[in-house]
């Protein structure tokens, strides 16, 4: 087909979901952090939250906590302002908009193998690429680091999931080997 184009967006109603599940969570951890003291705790955790050692522990795990609610939910926000598609796909290649810092376009040319993945019941879709240092030098420093880490994994810096968008993800696979196969 000539100028087929596939365009995936993120339902906006799973992302109000999600931010409001992050602000909620981050409030309870906030909560966690000033109200856990020495000695408040119950039968089974009497011996670590009784000490001051203890308590200095959950408070920083709460605030870890915190730090990632907040991360998550301005990212969510963004996406929720932002009305750029997560995927588009043509005959030159796809954009990738659905990470936390966008790889943007990638042509046919660059992408040497499609496939998908099943982790705890979530569908990933690999793109393995030809010269995947290129993408990594697009992405910041902590996206880079992940992104590293999960080739090391296994995986592909390219890897996307379709929950939220209201896609199947075996048919949007299958779409998006016809397209690269008839591209490439």
């Amino acid at each position: 087909m000539e100028n087929e184009k596939i365009i995936v967006s993120q339902k906006k109603s799973t992302l109000v979901i999600c931010v409001i599940s992050l602000i909620f969570a981050c409030i309870v951890m906030i909560f966690m952090i000033f109200n856990v003291k020495v000695g408040d705790s119950g039968a089974k955790t009497d011996s670590l939250l009784s000490t001051p050692f203890g308590v200095a522990v959950v408070k920083v795990f709460c605030a870890v906590c915190a730090v990632a609610c907040v991360y998550s939910a301005v990212i969510f926000i963004k996406r929720l302002i932002n009305n750029k598609p997560l995927i588009i796909l043509d005959e030159s290649g796809f954009t990738d908009n659905s990470g936390a810092e966008p790889i943007g376009f990638i042509p046919w040319s660059d992408v040497k193998r499609i496939y998908m993945v099943t982790m705890k019941h979530n569908k990933l879709i690999q793109v393995e690429l030809a010269y995947p240092e290129e993408y990594l030098n697009r992405m910041g420093g902590l996206t880079r680091k992940a992104a590293e880490l999960n080739m090391k994994l296994g995986y592909q810096p390219i890897s996307f999931s379709l929950t939220g968008t209201g896609r199947d993800p075996d048919k949007f696979l299958a779409d998006m080997i016809s397209i690269w196969e008839r591209n490439k």
